[in-house]
């Protein structure tokens, strides 16, 4: 009976060091002050009901960072990125810089339908293309479903029809001469609503403007790498 015991408990023994620990997985953090957005990895992070992830920098001419600053916010049916920008040179003249993202609902449902852009720039135009699916060499192998311009100040809206689970989005954020940006912000709209809400925009783009000392001394930082 003692040797049965014995054996009995070190079976035990034997099969608890062959369980393994799962992982704690980790939570996708937040996008309002998430913080450089190429330093946010594979998982992307979360605002409202959608994930945003894929971030791509790609400076031309020039050294830049973007982050995602405190302005973001859901407000309605938009969920509203804002974004600061930090360059080298500052202003700068005839450059790019090429940003790129995905936007997914958590859901796995279709219910996105529309982007808004609001310009905080100066002497800076913003190209948005809008796909259903990757980009390929910066154009929608399957047609764009947004392609829009936005000067410095100004907003751009575009709707679309089917809703959508996932979009590709693609800026070309182009500087003429002694050009300047240090924020924008981007709305994704889920479901459409039959008239844009610019307003909200505006509102925000307000108090990005109210806050524009902050965000220049966040474009003053050192800026290392670019094209």
């Amino acid at each position: 009976m003692r040797r049965l015991a014995a054996l009995v408990f070190i079976s035990l023994i034997a099969a608890v060091g062959t369980i393994g620990i799962a992982p704690t997985a980790h939570a996708i953090p937040s996008c309002v002050n998430a913080g450089d957005v190429t330093a946010l990895g594979s998982a992307g992070c979360n605002l409202g009901s959608l994930n945003f992830t894929d971030f791509a920098v790609s400076p031309v001419g020039m050294a830049a960072k973007i982050y995602l600053g405190a302005f973001s916010a859901v407000v309605g049916n938009n969920v509203n990125l804002s974004f600061q920008v930090a360059h080298s040179p500052s202003p700068a003249t005839l450059s790019d810089i090429i940003f790129m993202y995905t936007v997914k609902t958590l859901s796995g449902l279709p219910e996105l339908g529309g982007v808004d852009l609001y310009n905080g720039g100066l002497n800076v135009t913003i190209k948005e293309t809008v796909c259903a699916t990757k980009l390929v060499g910066g154009v929608c192998p399957s047609g764009a479903l947004a392609d829009y311009v936005v000067e410095g100040g100004k907003i751009g809206q575009a709707t679309f029809s089917p809703l959508l689970s996932t979009i590709y989005i693609n800026k070309d954020i182009q500087f003429g001469y002694g050009g300047f940006i240090s924020e924008f912000m981007n709305s994704h709209d889920e479901p459409p609503v039959a008239t844009p809400e610019p307003t909200t925009l505006l509102l925000l783009g307000g108090s990005l403007v109210a806050a524009g000392l902050a965000a220049r001394r966040r474009a003053a930082r050192p800026v290392t790498g670019g094209a």
